[in-house]
């Protein structure tokens, strides 16, 4: 980056925007930003937050670490076609998937521990402890 740095005046600021890396460089020369590209860049978020005006809405529905800012903004114009390729729109649901594993977890542990299976594994040596 120390080349970067030295010869601001050479840089494509539209592949500096996109760059994870380049942030820093981007706090310090945000006249010089491409919104666009910025807006899609996952390491952009705490930027992004600061200048909301400047947001490429488009962009920004591909950005895997904005989707906060999409569903407090929904009146903006999100691009569902790139939010639905984002990889972040889908969010676990522990509390189900544990409530659909208690369904088995007794029948599962009844055959795993069932008496003679324990009686096969001592008489071949494994080690329950």
């Amino acid at each position: 980056m120390k080349i970067i740095e030295k010869n601001l005046d050479k840089v494509d600021w539209e592949l500096l925007s996109q760059n994870k890396g380049a942030i820093h460089l981007l706090e310090k020369n945000q006249d010089k930003i491409d919104w666009g590209y910025l807006s899609s860049n996952p390491n952009a978020i705490g930027l992004l937050e600061r200048n909301l005006d400047k947001i490429d809405w488009v962009q920004l529905s591909k950005n895997p670490n904005a989707i906060h800012l999409i569903k407090n903004n929904l009146d903006k114009p999100i691009d569902f076609e790139y939010l639905s390729g984002n990889p972040s729109i889908f969010e676990l649901d522990y509390g189900f998937l544990k409530g659909r594993m208690d369904i088995i977890r007794e029948e599962l542990m009844m055959k795993a521990w069932h008496p003679s299976r324990v009686i096969k594994w001592i008489e071949e040596g494994f080690d329950l402890e």
